[in-house]
């Protein structure tokens, strides 16, 4: 079974402003989340995917209309693991403090973040046991680049072999395989 990983392509947002308070951070977020994707040329892989599973938000499902010439179903299950401030304040802090913490606190499962790092992995293995009933040999997933990167790793314990990502670069695609066992 072979599973395409893709990063959505670029968002034409404008970047935060450096300091920000804890409301300005949240609105960044929305701003980006609701963001068009940058026009590119980018050609449609080799590979003959049964399937293309893509995060419903935007970004996500216009990246998989560019690169996916099969039927592309959209999930919740595939969005990007949300952020938010880790603080409420009106005290301006750097935006890559606010990312920095905010995902440091998903990783300990701080309460200020929506999603934990557990229901993150449950998600991630919801997902697979869904399109490994689907029993398609060649699936393409288009999705956000931290969701990715616990997906890889979930992919990793369920026996898949495939690069070690910490940061999925938009528009790449990351091939992991796995042999059927008869």
């Amino acid at each position: 079974m072979r599973i395409g990983l893709v990063r959505h392509f670029k968002v034409n947002c404008e970047n935060p402003q450096f300091n920000m308070t804890s409301s300005q951070f949240e609105d960044w977020i929305r701003q980006y989340d609701e963001a068009e994707i940058f026009h590119t040329d980018k050609q449609r892989t080799e590979i003959k995917w049964d399937l293309c599973y893509s995060s419903d938000f935007p970004r996500a499902v216009h990246t998989a209309e560019k690169i996916a010439s099969c039927q592309i179903v959209e999930t919740p299950l595939l969005r990007e693991v949300p952020l938010t401030a880790f603080l409420k304040t009106r005290r301006k802090l750097p935006f890559p403090i606010w990312n920095l913490v905010g995902r440091l606190a998903w990783l300990v499962s701080q309460s200020s973040q929506p999603e934990t790092r557990k229901e993150s992995r449950e998600r991630a293995r919801e997902f697979l046991d869904l399109i490994s009933k689907k029993e398609k040999k060649n699936s393409l997933v288009v999705s956000h680049g931290f969701f990715l990167y616990v997906l890889a790793k979930e992919l990793k314990r369920q026996g898949y072999k495939g690069p070690r990502k910490r940061r999925f670069e938009n528009g790449g695609l990351y091939i992991y395989e796995k042999e059927q066992s008869t």
